[in-house]
């Protein structure tokens, strides 16, 4: 192979490169997200964990407040599974780019004509897999923002019940 071939090679291969570094640097945020996730599932279920050893029958507002945290845990199970499918799918994404290296090295030292059409194959399923993982982090994230709202005004309702009830006394 001649300077200029490698050269070409070397310059066909940083295109996957730079995908991987994007992806990394979207893992880094994912990744960040989901232990976040997690440790708000922990919390929430040692909460609720701590609720059911009382005796809820005498305090309304602790019995409201048990409520919601079932409500609340399914939804944060949900939005900590669909982050770790986004994961999955970058995880993926990474490693067809990987793939996609691979190809360009072989298609340029065997010199295959289809091989040259199958790097941009593989290129673009790389970068589907990536874009299906930006699409489903964009609604976990629409929707974390509405659970997080409905979580709000749900418990400024039973302050409001509870500091009412107290007044009334």
């Amino acid at each position: 192979m001649t300077i200029e071939a490698v050269t070409k090679t070397i310059g066909l291969i940083l295109a996957p490169v730079v995908m991987i570094t994007a992806c990394a640097v979207i893992l880094n945020g994912l990744l960040a997200r989901y232990a976040s996730i997690g440790d708000r599932l922990r919390l929430v279920n040692q909460e609720r964990l701590n609720l059911l050893e009382l005796d809820l029958s005498q305090n309304r507002f602790k019995a409201d407040r048990l409520h919601e945290l079932d409500c609340i845990l399914p939804d944060l199970l949900r939005h900590h599974h669909l982050v770790h499918d986004v994961l999955v799918l970058v995880y993926l994404a990474i490693l067809v780019f990987m793939l996609d290296m691979l190809v360009i090295a072989l298609a340029i030292s065997t010199l295959i004509s289809w091989l040259s059409q199958f790097v941009v194959i593989v290129f673009l399923i790389g970068i589907g897999i990536l874009f299906w993982g930006i699409v489903l982090i964009a609604h976990e994230l629409r929707t974390s923002h509405r659970s997080i709202q409905f979580e709000v005004h749900r418990t400024c309702q039973l302050c409001r019940k509870s500091s009412s009830n107290s007044v009334n006394k």
